[in-house]
């Protein structure tokens, strides 16, 4: 007999272990399904890890800080390209040493080993810094100033595992740091105190203990002259060498400053009258001595004496200016104008054809001069001036000057300046103030096209249309590398052409008519 219960019961056992069967399966594929999700989620995990990784170390390897990392034995694990740079020390061969012979740091004060503050990271966990600039010794055995810190790194327990270290070169900075400084109080050009530092310093010596306390003071005669006629090099050359000679003349504790263009100021503490006359004495025989300049060189000094407190740095000050000016004008007015024949005598030894013109002009200016039926001393003053008309030439190159060819626009534009260079020579004399004016304008032109000025008529000094009428003819008439010279009848025709245009018409009939038809010497 068929046992339907029986056939059931089967088919149901049946049925529930194909569905434990199928749930187990369905199971382990879900947990299949868990563990690929999990090792891609891993895998991604590690992918950003990694990209983070190269994230920081390109943005290490990029900042203008050196940074160096290690590990918790103080072993390297990582260092930037600047940190390359400034340790001479590649990556490659760096990592794994120890910082020690890599980060090789010594005092800049003492040269011994500096603090290891790496070590004291480790110890504390906090951020360390040098106390004063150290040292980095590099692998090639340099020197470079750093700055620098160094910081702990912890795990996300907060446990220590390494450092940090970035620092920079301080070299350059620490150099600027110190041209600042030096210049806040030195003379840039000298290299002596400046007034600041002279007033500073004065505060610091002015004590009981330092009476008598002296001030010398002293200046420069004619150094505008001198920058004038030579130019501003030669005036330099001369403020070295006088500051020089001050430092030779001078004791150890005796400060001397520049506070001026052309002025200087020598503070001597325990120094007495006769100490100081001594001083003044000596520093004046050896510049008169020295070959700087061409024109013999002269200070002028005053001194003052602090024999007593209470008296103030302005009131000594005073004194001591007070008193060379008091020298500086008895000294000034002996040998003014032997400095006009030391400059043309300059200015003939650089160009024998500016001798040669120079006297050629004076000669006509003296003939024109007689024919206007000028005074005697017009007449001298008109042939002085033929003779110095160029004398704004001596600060002009020699190479233009002497150029055996045509002038260059630049060269021209040069040579062309100087009329006010022969104006600021002679108008810095005051015996030759008015011959000065003269020099300006001896290039302006009659119809006013001329320079430096733009003058026209007689704007013009009579003294001026006379040298550039004789300037012209004897320019024209003398020989000249780039052009052969003009016959005197062809001289004659380009002065009557150029009547009323760029000279003085009735001076060039009077030359024309008086001079050169009277004379074989032109």
């Amino acid at each position: 007999m068929f046992d339907l219960k029986s056939l059931l019961q089967k088919a149901n056992k049946e049925l529930i272990i194909k569905n434990q069967l199928n749930k187990r399966q369905a199971d382990e594929l879900l947990v299949a399904k868990n563990e690929l999700a999990l090792q891609r989620d891993l895998a991604e995990a590690q992918a950003l890890c990694n990209v983070q990784q190269q994230l920081l170390e390109k943005t290490l390897l990029c900042i203008g800080d050196a940074v160096i990392s290690t590990d918790i034995n103080r072993n390297i694990v990582f260092l930037n390209t600047v940190a390359e740079k400034i340790t001479g020390w590649t990556k490659k061969e760096a990592i794994g040493k120890s910082i020690y012979e890599i980060f090789n740091i010594i005092s800049a004060s003492t040269g011994k080993k500096a603090d290891d503050i790496i070590k004291k990271v480790m110890e504390t966990g906090k951020i360390q810094h040098f106390k004063s600039n150290p040292l980095l010794i590099t692998k090639a055995g340099k020197e470079r100033l750093i700055e620098d810190s160094a910081a702990p790194i912890v795990d996300d327990n907060n446990t220590i595992i390494g450092a940090v270290v970035v620092f920079r070169d301080y070299s350059e900075t620490w150099k600027h740091i110190k041209n600042i400084d030096y210049l806040i109080y030195h003379d840039q050009l000298t290299g002596l105190y400046n007034r600041r530092y002279f007033e500073e310093e004065f505060k610091r010596i002015d004590t009981k203990r330092n009476l008598p306390l002296s001030v010398i003071m002293g200046d420069i005669n004619g150094l505008k002259f001198i920058n004038d006629s030579f130019g501003h090099a030669l005036g330099d050359n001369l403020l070295k060498e006088v500051a020089n000679i001050m430092k030779q003349a001078c004791r150890a504790d005796e400060m001397i400053a520049r506070t001026g263009g052309d002025e200087f100021v020598i503070l001597l503490p325990k120094t007495n009258a006769a100490e100081v006359a001594n001083i003044i004495d000596r520093i004046k025989l050896d510049i008169s001595n020295s070959k700087v300049c061409i024109i013999e060189t002269t200070i002028s000094f005053g001194h003052a004496i602090k024999t007593k407190e209470g008296e103030t740095l302005n009131s000594l000050l005073i004194e001591a200016e007070n008193d060379m000016y008091r020298h500086k004008l008895f000294e000034h007015t002996s040998g003014q104008s032997k400095k006009i024949d030391i400059i043309m005598n300059a200015l003939f030894e650089k160009s024998d054809r500016e001798s040669l013109h120079s006297k050629r002009v004076s000669i006509i200016c003296k003939e024109i001069a007689l024919k206007l039926n000028l005074e005697e001393d017009e007449i001298s003053q008109i042939e002085l001036a033929g003779l110095v008309h160029d004398i704004g030439k001596i600060g002009i190159d020699d190479k233009i000057l002497n150029k055996s060819g045509k002038l260059t626009n630049k060269e021209i534009i040069e040579i062309k300046k100087h009329p006010e260079k022969g104006w600021r020579i002679l108008s810095a004399i005051k015996e030759f103030s008015e011959l000065a004016e003269f020099i300006l304008a001896h290039h302006e032109m009659w119809d006013g096209s001329g320079y430096p000025n733009g003058l026209s008529g007689e704007e013009i000094p009579l003294e001026a249309r006379i040298i550039k009428i004789a300037d012209a003819y004897d320019a024209m008439t003398s020989e000249r590398s780039y052009k052969p010279p003009f016959k005197k009848e062809q001289a004659i025709i380009e002065l009557k052409r150029c009547s009323g245009t760029d000279f003085d018409p009735k001076i060039v009939n009077i030359f024309l008519d008086q001079v050169l038809s009277n004379s074989n010497d032109f």
